[in-house]
């Protein structure tokens, strides 16, 4: 990720947008609770299609050409943790680099269930998340969030869903340009399941947003299943 010096507010604008809705915290977990120091550890893979000729992604990232193309996707591998602080809340981080590029997201999220999983009732849970960009020397990117989600277990196969709303505040930090700072609204709707065996863990969610987004983790679940 790189400014060229032909980058133009609207485009910042429309860059912004993109890549807020790309790095935003994806919870990749069900709305109920893990359970007082109950943890997860995971290896998380997301995949965004972009439009590649889109100016706003062209003078963002070294400049692509035939021997040296953006792509139509984003992708991007990371290490997830969840950890139970309490009966009803949980604190989650992740990690990522994109392979061969400059650019990473470090996020994290405290979610508490304040509807517990019963018969015939769902489990219901709101977060607080913020992730920021890294290893780009030319501009900073946060994003915060505030999300609701509700979640019913069938055997070990969890459904969820989910609403998240958010605030990209985008800073360029260099001389090559003179653009204002982007503070944007973001909103995101989310689907997802999560299934479990033994001490393993699967968890897939898809994103549906500015640009929409398919996340997959696997993890380890050292914990006995509560259910």
């Amino acid at each position: 990720m790189v400014i060229d010096p032909s980058l133009t507010q609207a485009q910042w604008h429309e860059y912004i947008r993109q890549v807020s809705s790309i790095v935003t915290f994806k919870t990749l977990a069900p709305a109920e609770p893990l359970g007082r120091m109950n943890f997860t550890l995971g290896i998380d893979y997301s995949v965004t299609p972009i439009d590649q000729r889109d100016p706003a992604w062209i003078n963002t990232f070294t400049h692509p050409d035939a021997g040296c193309p953006l792509g139509d996707q984003i992708k991007v591998p990371a290490l997830r943790a969840r950890l139970g602080v309490s009966k009803r809340v949980d604190v989650g981080a992740y990690w990522n680099t994109a392979p061969r590029a400059n650019y990473g997201a470090l996020g994290g999220e405290v979610k508490y269930t304040f509807l517990e999983e019963a018969a015939r009732v769902p489990a219901a849970a709101v977060s607080m998340s913020v992730t920021t960009l890294t290893g780009v020397p030319d501009y900073n990117i946060n994003v915060y969030g505030l999300g609701l989600a509700a979640s019913k277990r069938v055997g070990r196969l969890t459904p969820y869903l989910g609403v998240r709303e958010g605030l990209a505040i985008g800073t360029e930090t260099t001389t090559k340009v003179a653009l204002e700072t982007e503070r944007l609204g973001l909103t995101q709707g989310f689907v997802g399941a999560t299934w479990s065996i033994w001490k393993l863990g699967l968890a897939a969610e898809y994103d549906l947003s500015v640009v929409n987004t398919f996340a997959f983790v696997i993890g380890l679940r050292p914990h006995a299943d509560r259910h």
